[in-house]
């Protein structure tokens, strides 16, 4: 029984795939309707995620924009976050996920010409 139960714990885990997310940015909306860059990296650990590539990177482009930049960064929502990213990508590609681990989750440098003119501004450079 037990080397049954080993074969098949082998036979899953050479099924396994692993598909990495380095440095995803994206502009989501916070909750005063100002756009938020953020700079996310994941892991997604399941089967046949190296030909499905394009289909987790299009669902990780849906699903975060759902997201409110406040909610994305409390635990609770970055668990909201990937289990919504699960069932999309089960649901609508039929790609099976079995785990993602958020590696990295801030918000990116969100440097723009208003930003940089009010920052000047503020310190009496420009009038």
């Amino acid at each position: 029984m037990r080397k049954i139960f080993l074969i098949v714990f082998f036979l899953f885990y050479l099924n396994a795939d692993t598909f990495e997310v380095r440095n995803f940015k994206a502009d989501i909306y916070s909750k005063n309707s100002q756009l938020v860059k953020i700079d996310l990296s994941m892991v997604f650990e399941g089967r046949d995620l190296k030909v499905n590539q394009d289909r987790v990177l299009d669902a990780l482009n849906i699903v975060v924009g759902s997201f409110f930049f406040e909610d994305l960064m409390t635990s609770k929502g970055k668990e909201e976050f990937k289990s919504l990213l699960i069932k999309y990508l089960d649901k609508k590609y039929g790609v099976e996920v079995d785990e993602i681990l958020i590696l990295k989750l801030m918000e990116a440098d969100n440097i723009t010409i208003r930003n940089l003119i009010k920052e000047l501004k503020k310190e009496g450079c420009c009038k």
